[in-house]
C-alpha cells in the first residue's frame, strides 16, 4: 500500500489530496490541491525508503545507499533516485533536474521541478555523500 493523502471527504476521487498540514510537527489545517501535493513532495525527499513500516516498499527515496560513493556516481544516481521516488506518486507527471550542484566535497545540492496533475512544484534536495 502506497502513502496518500487522507481522503476526509469520502468523496471518489482518483487523485484524493484532502490531507492534515503539518507545520513544525503539529497539525495546523487541512487542506488540498496544490499545497498538499507541495508538502507530499517534500515528503518524499525526506523520508528514506524501506525504514519505516507504515509505508511500502514503493515510497521514499533510496539517497542515503549514496554515503560513502564516489561524486560521479553519486551525482548521476541521485538524479535516478529522486526521479523514481518521487514518479512512485501517480499525481506526478514528470520530474525535471535542472541542476546538481556540489555544495561541499561531500554533499550535492539537486533542483529542479515536478510536474503534478496539481501544478508544478519547485524541488531541491541535498544528498550527502559521507
Amino acid at each position: 500500500m502506497r502513502e496518500r493523502a487522507v481522503n476526509l471527504n469520502n468523496e471518489e476521487n482518483q487523485n484524493p489530496t484532502l490531507t492534515f498540514q503539518i507545520a513544525n510537527g503539529r497539525i495546523r489545517n487541512k487542506f488540498d490541491g496544490l499545497g498538499a501535493m507541495v508538502q507530499a513532495v517534500d515528503k518524499i525527499l525526506k523520508t528514506e525508503r524501506f525504514v519505516f513500516p507504515i509505508y511500502t516498499d514503493q515510497y521514499g527515496n533510496d539517497l542515503n545507499d549514496l554515503l560513502g560513493k564516489d561524486l560521479g556516481y553519486a551525482r548521476v544516481e541521485a538524479e535516478r533516485m529522486v526521479k523514481e521516488a518521487l514518479l512512485a506518486d501517480e499525481r506526478v507527471i514528470e520530474v525535471d533536474i535542472t541542476s546538481i550542484n556540489e555544495t561541499s566535497p561531500n554533499t550535492l545540492t539537486l533542483s529542479g521541478e515536478c510536474q503534478t496533475s496539481y501544478g508544478n512544484i519547485p524541488i531541491e534536495s541535498e544528498v550527502s555523500i559521507k
